[in-house]
Order: structure tokens, then sequence, then C-alpha cells
């Protein structure tokens, strides 16, 4: 009578999503921030949906009372141009998103008109305005890469952005700092390149 082996008994689970580890100065390994993408988004263009509605609106109500063909080529026309007005709104807040990716190495920042990316060891420094929407990642004397958040600094994605880039420096450098002590700190908006929806 043949005889089935028990299975060997498996080593030690490793964890399904573990972090690339990193050795800091003092010796002590931190796990590396998972991978991220950040999607900053426009303000919504409040007056094109404002004026779209009111299109939309007297359309209606001329197409309702219409007592002529004139009368009812105009609602159409209202109607038709209230809809596309509040399209072409929806659309340019797809459109103008954009996308900052975090990763081990370094971080790519691409929307309309820019794509730009860098690594962690280039950066020589990180600041942020006095109200937390402007993000600078400085790479030696002159360069510079710019992220300004439409939404404010109170924007929850754009805390969200400078907490992590926050903690890959730290992984990556071994910084054990918290934001804006001195990792990240205050400076003034005004610069040429910036990447930005206005």
């Amino acid at each position: 009578m043949s005889t089935t082996p028990a299975p060997s008994s498996p080593g030690p689970s490793q964890p399904e999503h573990s972090q690339p580890e990193v050795t800091q100065p003092d010796g002590s390994r931190v796990s590396h921030p998972a991978s991220s993408t950040h999607v900053l988004n426009p303000r919504p263009p409040l007056r094109a949906f404002g004026i779209a509605a009111v299109l939309v609106l007297v359309g209606a109500v001329l197409l309702v009372a219409a007592a002529s063909t004139v009368l009812d080529v105009l609602a159409g026309l209202l109607l038709v141009a209230g809809l596309v007005l509040a399209a072409m709104g929806g659309w340019s807040m797809r459109t103008m998103r954009t996308f900052v990716e975090l990763n081990q190495s370094g971080y790519r920042i691409h929307g309309p008109d820019v794509d730009k990316s860098g690594v962690w060891s280039d950066v020589t420094k990180v600041t942020t305005s006095a109200h937390g929407a402007h993000l600078t990642l400085y790479h030696g004397e002159v360069g510079r890469t710019h992220v300004i958040c439409p939404g404010g600094g109170e924007d929850p994605e754009m805390k969200e952005l400078v907490q992590a880039v926050a903690q890959h420096l730290d992984a990556d450098r071994g910084y054990g700092e918290t934001i804006n002590v001195p990792l990240i700190n205050p400076h003034g908006p005004e610069d040429p390149q910036v990447v930005s929806h206005q």
C-alpha cells in the first residue's frame, strides 16, 4: 500500500507587502514608504458652471413657453450652449489634473504640459510655503521642481503628498525628522518654473 509523504513544513512566512529596508546612519533599519500616486485637482470652474446653469434654465423656460418657431430655435440654442459649457468645464477639471508619483527611488510629476522626474539622492532641500500649498524640491543651487496645489495647503491630498515626500527622504537619508523640522521649511512662492493649474 503506497503512502503519500507528509508535506514539508513551510519556513517562516514573509509579509505579503513588506517594504525594502534602509539602513540609517545610526545603524538602525527602517522600511521605505510604499509607492503612492497623489492627484492634485484644479478648482471647479464655478463661474462656467453657473453660466451653464442659467443658460439651461432660460432655455428650458423659453422652450416651455415658446409661442413661435423663433423662440423654439432660441431656446434650443441656449440649451445646447449651456450643456456644452458645462461639459467643457467638466473636461477641463479632468485634463488639468496633476499627478505626483512617489516610489523608493524618486518621483515623477506629470500633468498638462509638464512631465518631470527625479531621484531622492539628488534632492538637497525641500521647502513648503507658509500657506502649505507650494512644495519645492531643490537640486543643488540651481535646480528646482515645484508643485502647487490649487486647493490650497489645507487640501488633504496636498497634506498627504508633503508628508509622503518627507517620509521618502527620511528613508533615503535617515533624517528621522518630521515635516517642517528641519527637512521642510517655509519659503516665498515666487519662482518662474511652477507646476500649477493656474
